[in-house]
């Protein structure tokens, strides 16, 4: 395949920021799984299986071919990612479900509840580390979908992973619903132009004077001032776990010990289960609302999620710490990721006044899928032990939606757009393969990074402090999985997650929810790199904690009021009254 010699628009902020990660090594990969059930009345014969998995494999051969017309992003690749003014290229001639689909061998489940879990990350992990390798920035395409077979089961596993540079968590997701939906795709008319607008082209992601001032100073002059340390650290603010130092100890130790880059990633899907999950878990927050405000409303699934993260994170330091739960705070950094995907575009404006109707032309809505359309809020919170877990969930899902809050998201993300750029001169440059430049951008020297983006991400990610924030917690709402199926089969279990890279945020969640009759189900995708840290377990406490808070907080109620005790006497919550940080750490760490 080539690419066109076509003009075509720059890459956005957001498709730049993905593209330099890559070529420093720190790849990002966004990827959605499925569990299908071939559900036959004679599955038990394998020529009825057999059909039912060639059928599956045809449907998705139409849909990939399908989604390359609609979507034509997806047949695009970078031209000369690595100059400081990458674009896009078209590949021609157009690529077909050949080069997505692949058939993978056949992979083994293992028996009970666990067994789902561990199938879905092992195949999310080895794509977001395979797909980097397989594909190319310059030649494409950069998505793929693997299709394989369960053994010993009548079912099979679809793994369908994308390069972020050409779709988010939203269009991704949205791209996987397109391929197996059960309904004939929509005709949709060719679009006006061959590829969305960048995001920063269309939105205003500019950061206001003060917001912007302030990330200067923080981030490029204070380091440099001859100010005593003590100085320093309170001109720059709380400083969020594990960047700053153990928060147990007086010394200038740290929980990060190893280089991330230089440890592997891993990734746990969690598939919680139980009847009414998700409704309880919306019907406790909205008893929890505070009375005094009549306009407040209850606090959102992603806000009550968000909160038992922090608590589970906050519990699981401590006990790493063995630290003392009546006087222990801990600065905990997170963001939260919002589309804009579905958001209205703002109209055309002359010097800030709207055009008259007969002037202004209603923008094209954005892509179902392809592209990046996404800001992130970002915040940084000092959890004591006194810290009333429904207080902070109101007030965060209040901030969230609140305009300033979006406001904040699209500034955060505007930051990008002041990174100081350069590019390396040409001819100091020699001629290399993609892969070789890719490492001797490693090198950690400025010459041999190409341009002033790689440095950055480079150098943080090999600074004695790559991780600047705890956590981001990516939620894609709800997935409506019976519209997913068809002819013999149906989709059972539906997760995504995207890759960890070794800077940024030392946890990432990326949380969906689906409907299955009664029974309800939150899928958590926990990724890391579990080696990094000075307590190697971290990640397995925490892991072990999240999910026993969101149990607890889902559990049924018991004649409208939740006991003290189950019936096997396991101790349990009483999520009438508001409960606080320690109160909820000594639960966890109780049994």
């Amino acid at each position: 395949m080539s690419t066109s010699t076509t003009p075509t628009r720059s890459l956005g902020l957001h498709e730049r920021y993905a593209v330099s990660r890559r070529c420093v090594n720190s790849p990002s990969s966004v990827s959605a799984a499925a569990i299908l059930q071939l559900d036959l009345a004679s599955a038990s014969r394998q020529g009825d299986i057999d059909r039912a998995f060639d059928a599956l494999r045809c449907r998705l051969e139409t849909r990939i071919d399908q989604a390359f017309a609609q979507y034509p992003l997806l047949g695009y690749c970078i031209q000369s990612p690595r100059a400081k003014a990458p674009r896009w290229s078209s590949i021609t001639p157009t690529p077909t479900f050949r080069q997505i689909l692949h058939t993978g061998a056949p992979v083994t489940k293992q028996a009970g509840a666990q067994g789902a879990n561990k199938l879905l990350s092992q195949a999310i992990l080895d794509d977001h580390i395979s797909l980097p390798k397989s594909t190319n920035l310059e030649k494409g395409p950069l998505w793929k979908v693997t299709l394989s077979r369960i053994e010993s089961e009548p079912a099979c596993l679809v793994v369908l992973s994308t390069d972020h540079v050409i779709n988010d968590g939203r269009g991704t997701l949205n791209l996987f619903r397109f391929l197996l939906q059960s309904q004939e795709p929509e005709a949709t008319a060719a679009p006006i132009d061959p590829i969305p607008p960048a995001s920063d082209k269309i939105f205003n992601f500019r950061p206001s004077i003060g917001y912007l001032l302030h990330e200067a100073f923080k981030e490029l002059l204070l380091p440099h001032l001859p100010l005593p340390k003590k100085a320093k650290l309170k001109l720059q603010g709380p400083t969020s776990w594990p960047a700053s130092p153990s928060p147990t100890t007086t010394s200038t130790e740290y929980d990060i010990v190893r280089t991330p880059k230089l440890c592997q990633p891993t990734l746990d899907i969690l598939l919680i289960t139980a009847p009414h999950l998700i409704n309880n878990l919306k019907s406790l927050a909205r008893t929890h609302v505070d009375p005094s405000n009549p306009a407040a409303r209850a606090a959102t699934l992603h806000s009550i999620l968000h909160t038992l993260s922090l608590v589970a994170l906050y519990a699981a330091v401590a006990v790493s710490h063995e630290a003392n739960l009546d006087d222990f705070a801990l600065v905990l950094g997170t963001a939260t990721p919002i589309s804009l995907r579905e958001e209205v575009r703002p109209s055309k404006r002359r010097r800030g006044f709207p055009l008259s109707p007969s002037v202004e032309v209603a923008p094209v809505p954005l892509p179902f899928t392809s592209g990046n359309f996404v800001s992130s809020y970002a915040d940084t919170y000092t959890l004591h032990p006194t810290t009333r877990f429904w207080a902070f969930t109101n007030d965060f899902a209040t901030t969230l939606a609140s305009p300033r809050g979006k406001s904040l998201a699209r500034q955060h993300m505007g930051l990008l757009g002041f990174i100081p750029d350069f590019e390396r001169s040409t001819n100091r440059k020699r001629k290399l393969d993609e892969e070789e430049e890719v490492d001797s951008s490693l090198g950690g020297r400025d010459e041999a990074y190409a341009n002033g983006w790689e440095k950055l991400f480079g150098e943080r990610a090999a600074s004695r402090t790559p991780f600047d924030s705890a956590m981001t917690v990516s939620n894609l709402g709800l997935l409506d999985v019976e519209s997913l199926g068809g002819d013999g089969w149906r989709v059972r279990e539906a997760t995504w997650a995207q890759s960890h890279t070794p800077q940024g945020e030392a946890f990432g969640l990326d949380v969906v929810g689906f409907v299955t009759g009664e029974e309800q189900t939150l899928s958590i995708g926990l990724s890391c790199r579990p080696s990094a840290f000075r307590d190697e377990e971290l990640r397995k406490r925490f892991r072990g904690y999240l999910e026993r808070l969101v149990r607890a907080f889902a559990v049924e109620p018991v004649h409208g009021k939740l006991s003290q005790e189950t019936n096997d006497g396991e101790a349990r919550l009483d999520l009438t009254q508001e409960i606080n940080f320690a109160g909820l750490t000594r639960f966890l760490t109780s049994s």
